[in-house]
């Protein structure tokens, strides 16, 4: 069996996991700037951060020969934090009055 093609599959779940992020962050950012202003730019920030995290430590943890233990619990504690940070700022726009 060919390892380095799980590898490669995995590593491609991560990127599109982040480039999801990203994307999700950014048009959440522009759909609630104007009922809650800088606090969604703020969160496409931070959100867009984590979603580079994510993508930074998925290419280094999945090339070939490299499965070091250090970046397990990055990927997805990363995710989670950007979605807890894009859910918050989704809460708060719908929370707010008109």
């Amino acid at each position: 069996m060919d390892r380095g093609a799980q590898n490669e599959r995995t590593a491609l779940a991560w990127q599109r996991t982040a480039l999801a992020m990203i994307a999700g962050s950014a048009v959440l950012a522009r759909l609630t700037v104007d009922r809650v202003g800088l606090f969604a730019v703020v969160g496409m920030g931070v959100t867009a951060v984590l979603g580079l995290v994510v993508l930074v430590a998925a290419r280094w943890r999945y090339q070939e020969g490299r499965r070091g233990r250090r970046t397990g619990a990055v990927l997805p504690a990363a995710v989670a934090a950007g979605t807890a940070v894009m859910v918050l700022v989704e809460v708060t726009a719908l929370l707010l009055p008109r």
